[in-house]
């Protein structure tokens, strides 16, 4: 048989391999409605290929998303760690974002520290899966120089824009906290403001007058964390004999929040997410008194770029506002009671604690999803406005005070006496000889208080010390209470409530 040079009919042309970014610009041009014949002949491939690649478009386009550093790629191979593949490239993302060069150390130490918080054991990352992972995005690695590094960029619209949004994704709207202290004088009444006005409170009498407020709620308005209250003593003398707070407690020597405090504090928020097998993520403002919390478990602890203005902290935009204004409300009727009743005006720091827990619990959840949608988080009910200040049931707070004789300095407007604290100092990091304590405020059966006389001074209390009151002075408060309630229009919450309180004072009476 004679040989021929042509090749055998039976042999298969070997088909062309295509590219990501072919195959996604076939569908592009099958989807604008051009002939697939022609389509076919300029890419050389058969038709029933094309046939295919449409077929399996949605796995394509998830390639090239996946793929979208290396659009030249062929093959559609993915990651075997692929949840430590994407929370790995979405830490290099921020770090871009935030200007911060990262090399190849850095990365293979973050790749080591996602394998073991996402549970892959067996994951050890070598240079040649470094380098692999380099290659699936395209990550080059150039050194800087230091005039580049030390740049100053504007960061914070692309914080904002690329950064902020990965995790809102991540997160549910009831699963997104912001925190943010705010200073208090809490016994400041209108005649006293301007005496207050720029007072830094650092030392002095005024400065026993100042307590730190930290203040969170989440996104969607739907939970309020309980209050924490930074004061100056860590054993103020109207706590004696308290084992129970309406709001979490800190003393430090300043009254200001610091590392320790801050620390302290996200742990034990951290245990009560764990119970309730939540994973959130807070967003908090950078500074020296707000460290690197290690070892939280259900907190991802996120920082504002260092830029940062006030308007992009959602604590900042209403929030924070409207719970002096509830506070400075109830602080002025109790002031204009004592007048009209000719007692003498007294407000320990047990007091102050008491009434920020009820205006707390009084600020709404629309004056929250207000204020995150005003620093620019998107809100659930996709509204926007103006978190304007409230009034509790539409009481004029100086036209109260006047009524009452109280006078109000001239020129003192509302917003000035809601707002005064603006500028207050509220964050250091403490010497050595500051002492930190910390109380839990749900915490009433072990915890056991130890009176220190010499810090028990300057936190308002009256020179007498009030007695406790008894079991039977007890129930006969509480019955007063009830037959008060009865004559008004109650609701069943109430009568559970009154229920609920008997039942408390009879068990703890009895032991």
């Amino acid at each position: 048989m004679a040989e021929t040079s042509a090749a055998p009919s039976s042999v298969i042309r070997k088909k062309k391999s295509l590219s990501i970014e072919e195959k996604i610009d076939i569908i592009s041009a099958v989807e604008s409605g051009k002939k697939k014949a022609d389509i076919a002949a300029k890419y050389g491939i058969k038709k029933n290929s094309l046939f295919s690649i449409m077929k399996n478009k949605d796995k394509v386009l998830e390639a090239s998303e996946f793929f979208r550093f290396d659009p030249k790629r062929k093959r559609l191979r993915t990651a075997f760690y692929a949840d430590l593949e994407e929370a790995l490239i979405k830490w290099y993302r921020i770090a871009q974002c935030m200007n911060v060069p990262v090399n190849g150390p850095m990365l293979r130490f973050k790749a080591n520290d996602f394998a073991q918080k996402l549970g892959h054991s067996d994951f050890q990352c070598s240079n040649g899966w470094l380098d692999r992972f380099k290659s699936r995005y395209g990550l080059i690695f150039r050194s800087q120089p230091v005039e580049a590094v030390a740049t100053t960029i504007d960061t914070l619209p692309v914080w904002y824009q690329n950064v902020l949004p990965c995790y809102l994704n991540d997160y549910q709207p009831k699963n997104v906290f912001n925190v943010k202290e705010t200073g208090l004088f809490y016994r400041m009444l209108p005649t006293n403001t301007f005496s207050f006005k720029g007072e830094t409170c650092s030392v002095g009498k005024l400065s026993k007058e100042r307590i730190t407020v930290v203040v969170s709620a989440n996104m969607d308005g739907s939970e309020k964390l309980p209050l924490l209250v930074i004061g100056k003593n860590k054993n103020p003398h109207c706590f004696k004999d308290v084992k129970s707070l309406a709001v979490n407690y800190a003393g430090n020597n300043m009254a200001w929040m610091t590392s320790e405090v801050f620390d302290q504090w996200m742990h034990k928020l951290d245990e009560k997410f764990q119970a309730q097998q939540r994973q959130v993520v807070i967003f908090i403002d950078s500074s020296l008194a707000h460290p690197v919390v290690k070892n939280l478990k259900s907190i991802e602890l996120v920082f504002f770029p260092p830029s940062s203005s006030s308007k992009f902290i959602a604590m900042k935009q209403g929030v924070i506002r409207s719970l002096k204004v509830k506070y400075r409300h109830r602080l002025l009727k109790r002031f204009v009671d004592c007048i009209e009743g000719s007692k003498a005006f007294t407000l320990t720091l047990l007091d102050a604690a008491d009434m920020l827990h009820l205006s707390w619990r009084n600020v709404t959840p629309e004056t929250i999803i207000k204020s995150y949608n005003k620093a620019g988080f998107i809100s659930q009910t996709g509204e926007n406005g103006d978190s304007d200040i409230e009034i509790e049931s539409g009481l004029d707070m100086i036209a109260y005070a006047l009524a009452a004789r109280v006078e109000f300095p001239g020129g003192l407007s509302l917003e000035e006496y809601a707002v005064l604290e603006d500028d207050l100092v509220i964050c250091e990091i403490p010497t050595n000889n500051d002492k930190i304590w910390t109380r839990e405020s749900t915490s009433i059966k072990t915890d056991v208080f130890v009176y220190d006389e010499e810090e028990g001074e300057g936190d308002g209390s009256p020179g007498t010390e009030q007695p406790l009151p008894s079991k039977n002075e007890a129930l006969t408060a509480l019955d007063t209470l009830r037959r008060f309630l009865r004559s008004q229009d109650m609701n069943d919450s109430l009568h559970d409530s009154l229920a609920d309180l008997d039942n408390f004072i009879q068990n703890v009476a009895s032991k």
